[in-house]
């Protein structure tokens, strides 16, 4: 979605206009859904007639009267009222025909700077003669009106926080001396379940027994507050409006939200990270301490066969293990595969390459973030073709470079292992010339992951892996 500032190319506004617009349109959500209209700020276009929608919301608490999306489209001919109110400067009423034959009660006010007109902000409904608003109906169409009469006179509060209503959200009406005129069913619920059994109306917020220093710092600072409160076993989110004419507090419009149950999943969510983190944590544990027991075991061999052997298998556990490590470090269920690569290229560093040899292994590129059963899959994959590489490439010389290339095409990551050793022998298949180790790979990357692996040699060996890793499936 794009921002108010995006449109200032196209208007004749400066950057504060700018900044004053998408103030007013941080706020429009709540008027659409008291108001039970579609909000829309209209802007002109500057050297034409035309006008560009810069904000737009769509009421949650009715049948939007625009099917389609208009924020940012332009209008030729946009409706009369928007027209009439941008050139007078003053709030226009109408009512216009949609093309499906619906008829709209508009009305728009001019949003100001001195005597300039910026932009015209707009309620937009249908126009249903039987429709019989109810008392509670009735109640916040009015703090709409009130909100919106705000906007037309450029006074700002200072709403810098979200103020949508949801469906379980209760409002309360507030006049300047702290007393509840008005007190929504949800409100009524939420502060029942806070221990407020009498009636809300007609008391002061101060007699509630509650922490309701929001609704009082709104009203004596005359700015809009959020605050979340945590009393009786209970967290409620509690907002503040301050009404103002006429330079005046005229009262508080207060949404009040009951988050307890969202509250408590987060906790219980945090909980559970650090407990899959401390897991995490433990099975790297013992996976170094298989390691270092099949390492102690290679020094006792006798046979060479067995002592490589035992150190393949110590690399491939290791591999495994520094995909935990991060696990146990990050707590998500995604992992940065540059990461995991670097940890498994210092490890074979330190553990398999002789130290009368000068072999350079270098992690180019980036991998973005896998899920982290892929990601312990290719880093096993990683880890033989790297080893492989290690052992194989380099015979009768001391040095040699060996390049993992790490590249993300969109939701496929390719991974490319190279080397400038002596290459692979002439006629060579992985299924039926291969060892342990590439036969490893070709499962988990064929089989597992159901991904391409692709094998060339010439002046080295070059292996490039793709794999899907959002999802898997055959590429």
């Amino acid at each position: 979605m794009k921002s108010v500032g995006s449109y200032r190319k196209i208007s004749n506004l400066t950057g504060q206009q700018v900044k004053k617009i998408d103030s007013v349109s941080r706020n429009i959500q709540l008027i659409a859904d008291l108001s039970y209209s579609d909000i829309i700020i209209y802007c002109a276009v500057k050297e034409s007639s035309y006008f560009v929608v810069m904000a737009a919301a769509k009421p949650n608490t009715t049948v939007s009267v625009r099917p389609d999306n208009v924020l940012g489209q332009i209008f030729k001919n946009p409706p009369m009222a928007v027209v009439k109110a941008f050139n007078e400067g003053k709030r226009v009423e109408d009512q216009y025909g949609m093309p499906d034959g619906t008829q709209v009660k508009i009305r728009a006010v001019p949003i100001k700077e001195k005597d300039r007109v910026l932009a015209v902000m707009t309620s937009e409904r249908r126009a249903l003669d039987d429709w019989r608003p109810s008392e509670m109906e009735q109640m916040y169409m009015g703090a709409a009106d009130d909100l919106i009469q705000m906007i037309e006179d450029g006074v700002d509060v200072g709403i810098d926080f979200p103020t949508s209503k949801e469906a379980g959200d209760g409002l309360l009406r507030v006049d300047p001396n702290g007393v509840i005129t008005y007190a929504s069913p949800n409100a009524v619920t939420i502060y029942r379940r806070l221990g407020v059994e009498d009636t809300l109306i007609g008391r002061s917020v101060n007699d509630i027994g509650l922490d309701e220093n929001t609704i009082l710092s709104a009203i004596e600072d005359r700015k809009a507050i959020r605050r979340e409160v945590t009393e009786k076993g209970m967290t409620v989110i509690k907002r503040a409006i301050p009404l103002i004419k006429e330079n005046h507090v005229k009262g508080i419009v207060a949404i009040i939200r009951d988050v307890t149950d969202v509250w408590a999943r987060e906790q219980q969510l945090k909980i559970k990270e650090a407990t899959i983190r401390e897991i995490h944590h433990r099975v790297k544990n013992n996976l170094q301490t298989i390691a270092s027991l099949l390492r102690l075991q290679s020094r006792r061999m006798t046979s060479p066969e067995a002592t490589q052997a035992l150190l393949e298998s110590v690399g491939r556990i290791s591999s495994i293990a520094a995909v935990h490590e991060i696990l146990s470090q990050s707590g998500s269920g995604t992992l940065d595969f540059r990461e995991i690569a670097a940890n498994i290229t210092c490890m074979i560093k330190s553990g398999l390459i002789q130290p009368d040899k000068e072999i350079k292994i270098n992690v180019e590129g980036m991998g973005g973030e896998i899920p982290s059963p892929i990601a312990t899959s290719l880093a096993l994959v990683l880890t033989e073709l790297v080893q492989n590489a290690v052992k194989h490439a380099f015979t009768g010389r001391a040095t040699g470079n060996i390049v993992i290339n790490l590249e993300r095409q969109d939701n496929v990551l390719v991974m490319t292992i190279s080397d400038d050793g002596i290459g692979l022998p002439k006629g060579f298949d992985i299924l039926q010339n291969s060892n342990l180790g590439l036969q490893i790979v070709h499962t988990l990357v064929v089989d597992e992951l159901r991904g391409n692996l692709d094998i060339h040699s010439n002046n080295g060996t070059r292996v490039t892996v793709r794999v899907l890793v959002e999802g898997l499936a055959s590429i």
